[in-house]
């Protein structure tokens, strides 16, 4: 009799035992389920869409502003070194670096030139800060930019058209070979001789600002004409 009893004891506590589990799962899905439907019913209720149809108000808009426009700046350099020098006769190339202080690239196609008795002014070096003796402009040097006419202003295309990227953008300043577009007559004194040039001041470039490829610097390029 003791023993049955017993048993049934177990038997009422493994129950017990059960059924309290169950209750405690049941409870914690319970739980995890009305959290996961409370944040969706919240973002359901967030982005819901309403009977309210909401329009657009006539003359909405918005404001822009377009970049300013600024002179590019052609310089003298002496690096990468002219490959094709002046002698009297011939021709000879021109380094310079082209300057684009614009927030957009510029692609400068043509050079507007001086007189062809407007002559560049010999120096001792190529920092270009000593003068050479008997070289200078007024001497003649008979130093001219190739190509340049009897009139001021002569245009003269590229022969491949050069873009200097956006200021502070990779490539600029642009430095440029300009391939023998130097001439130096045949009537050039002697004391021009080992000597380096500043060459006369261009009148004038075509060039326009807008979305383009920049061109990779060093860049070779010419006018032929």
């Amino acid at each position: 009799m003791l023993h049955s009893m017993s048993n049934r004891i177990r038997t009422s506590v493994g129950s017990v035992d059960r059924e309290d589990g169950k209750h405690f799962v049941r409870s914690r899905l319970g739980k995890i389920v009305s959290a996961v439907l409370g944040t969706l019913l919240v973002a359901s209720g967030a982005y819901a869409a309403s009977n309210w149809v909401i329009g657009l108000a006539g003359g909405s808009s918005g404001e822009g502003q377009s970049a300013t426009i600024a002179n590019v700046t052609i310089t003298a350099v002496a690096a990468p070194a002219a490959t094709n020098l002046l002698y009297p006769g011939g021709n000879g190339d021109v380094v310079v670096t082209i300057s684009n202080p614009n927030g957009y690239p510029v692609t400068v196609t043509a050079v507007q030139l001086p007189t062809n008795v407007t002559y560049a002014t010999g120096y001792t070096t190529s920092a270009l800060s000593v003068t050479q003796a008997g070289c200078l402009a007024a001497t003649p040097s008979d130093v001219i930019w190739n190509f340049s006419t009897g009139s001021s202003g002569s245009s003269h295309n590229l022969t491949t058209p050069l873009t200097v990227a956006a200021s502070g953008q990779g490539g600029n300043p642009l430095t440029v070979t300009l391939t023998n577009d130097a001439s130096m007559t045949a009537s050039a004194p002697a004391a021009c001789a080992n000597t380096f040039f500043s060459m006369p001041s261009l009148t004038g470039i075509t060039a326009t600002g807008g979305a383009a490829v920049a061109t990779s610097s060093p860049a070779t390029d010419a006018w032929t004409s």
